[in-house]
């Protein structure tokens, strides 16, 4: 019996976990097809495999109405993530935001982009959607050598695309070390209409990074900013940033970074339609001090997520 336990537990996990077809599993095992087939079925019969369906779609008003009453936001989305991390986890945060926006974008609005893995989930889950003659803004200059997720020019096309809308590029670098070259940057034409339509955008999509990963991971960010900022970050209890502008666990501003070309905190605070779409345990503390320092009026995350950053601001108060 015992013998039959681990062979089934096997295949089970070289099925689920590794993702080998049946007939993988049975090559390694050294059986057949049908026998896989029937190690698998009796695998859930016996609940040693247990499947869950985590619906991106569903509602959870209860917590929704939480970080509503808690934050004081305008509106939460709250999706499944029970069970869920990393890639999968921004996949279900992603499209249960492009069912936000598909409800909320309409013509002649101006929208701002930052930038993220989790918004760049938002992007690839939007197809061509009803018409809406959207006009897309980046909201932070861009980065060389960087995933798809951090080029900003490419998120801002791809939203616009989607709505059969318009976008600007910002062709910046987001972080320029010498004071004299982003002088020179600023007094571009294009930079201008760019950055002067910051302060009347009618809706903000931003991603919220945590600065644990720039130690913990040699994120870009490391290769852009010197020792001395990092260790000052750090000095000053940096917990995530949005859109370059880093702030501690009670939303307060950090350091006033003039080396970054981007959208500031204040005018995040000064909008009236902000939306951070983040999720994971990682971000929990990020997610925290961007609602405490008002920079948010939307929040779209996960369960897990959700219950996380209301458990810890209700520890803390």
């Amino acid at each position: 019996m015992r013998k039959e336990l681990q062979v089934m537990l096997q295949a089970a996990r070289l099925y689920y976990e590794d993702g080998l077809t049946q007939q993988q599993v049975a090559d390694e095992l050294g059986v057949s097809r049908p026998q896989v087939s029937r190690l698998l079925t009796r695998a859930r019969a016996e609940s040693i495999v247990r499947i869950t369906i985590a619906d991106p779609f569903a509602t959870f008003e209860e917590v929704e109405a939480r970080l509503v009453e808690t934050f004081g936001l305008r509106e939460a989305v709250v999706t499944a993530g029970e069970g869920l991390s990393g890639e999968p986890l921004r996949r279900h945060i992603g499209l249960a935001a492009a069912e936000y926006l598909r409800c909320f974008l309409n013509d002649g609005l101006q929208v701002g982009i930052g930038w993220g893995h989790t918004l760049h989930a938002v992007v690839e889950a939007l197809s061509v959607e009803q018409r809406a003659g959207i006009q897309v803004f980046p909201l932070i200059g861009s980065m060389g050598q960087v995933p798809a997720s951090f080029q900003v020019n490419d998120l801002a096309r791809g939203l616009a695309e989607a709505f059969g809308g318009i976008w600007q590029a910002l062709y910046a670098p987001a972080f320029v070390g010498e004071p004299q070259a982003r002088d020179v940057l600023l007094c571009h034409p294009d930079m201008k209409m760019v950055m002067e339509a910051w302060g009347s955008l009618d809706m903000a999509l931003v991603g919220i990074g945590y600065f644990a990963s720039q130690r913990q991971f040699s994120m870009f960010f490391a290769e852009y900013m010197d020792e001395a900022l990092l260790r000052a970050l750090e000095e000053q209890k940096a917990v995530g940033d949005l859109c370059g502008r880093f702030f501690d666990i009670q939303g307060m501003q950090c350091i006033v970074e003039p080396e970054v070309i981007g959208v500031s905190l204040e005018q995040l605070r000064a909008l009236g339609h902000v939306v951070g779409i983040a999720g994971g345990e990682e971000k929990v503390t990020a997610i925290l001090g961007a609602l405490r320092g008002g920079y948010l009026n939307v929040l779209i995350t996960d369960t897990v997520t959700a219950q996380a950053v209301l458990g810890k601001h209700e520890s803390e108060t």
